[in-house]
């Protein structure tokens, strides 16, 4: 540990050879942070992060301490959960490529599949903007904040969410979960919990590289 007043960061020495990423240092990586979170507030750094000397890390402490202070305030005593739903597209065709033509109606008729294409998506960015509504209204009173990112998956639609909750809600969140499971027509799996990566990553402090 790397202390100055009342912050403290976890550090590791590491040669050339240990800087280079793979997937063996970032699970190694993430256990740590699972293990410093587990008993304590902390904010999980972007992977990769360097610093040729202890006396930068401070310095890098000190520089931020304002944003380190904010976030930790934010964060205190707070775990993140992970909710996903598999939503499936119904009625989406699968793309084929198609010949080239030169027939006059060929350009009518692309722009008709474009068009079921573009009202398509319109449909199924409101039926997972309408999911994620519903869950969040249902985790309203234990979460702290909560974020979703939409992603299409093939033929299906996969809504991601983040919950930042206090600890003691753990318990909770999972009962009702389950609760909402056995009610939802769609997959739902839940997550967590987990070190609040989502909710430092948009606004991480001094932006390291």
């Amino acid at each position: 540990m790397v202390t100055d007043g009342e912050l403290a960061v976890a550090v590791s020495r590491v040669s050339d050879a240990g800087c280079a990423p793979s997937v063996a240092h970032a699970t190694a990586y993430a256990d740590a942070i699972a293990a410093l979170s587990a008993d304590r507030t902390v904010i999980p750094i972007r992977y990769g992060c360097l610093f040729p000397s202890r006396a930068q890390v401070r310095e890098f402490m000190r520089t931020c301490r304002a944003e380190f202070a904010t976030l930790l305030d934010e964060l205190d005593g707070c775990v993140e959960m992970g909710v996903r739903v598999l939503l499936s597209r119904a009625g989406c065709p699968v793309r084929q490529r198609r010949r080239r033509t030169t027939k006059l109606d060929s350009g009518k008729a692309y722009l008709t599949e474009r068009s079921a294409a573009y009202a398509r998506r319109d449909s199924e960015r409101q039926t997972g903007a309408a999911t994620a509504a519903a869950i969040r209204r249902a985790f309203s009173r234990l979460s702290v904040q909560s974020r979703e990112v939409s992603a299409v998956m093939g033929q299906n639609l996969l809504v991601s969410m983040c919950f930042l909750i206090r600890r003691e809600h753990i318990e909770a969140f999972r009962r009702k979960f389950r609760r909402l499971q056995e009610q939802c027509a769609y997959r739902l799996l839940v997550s967590g919990p987990w070190a609040p990566y989502s909710f430092v990553a948009a606004n991480e402090p001094g932006a390291v590289r």
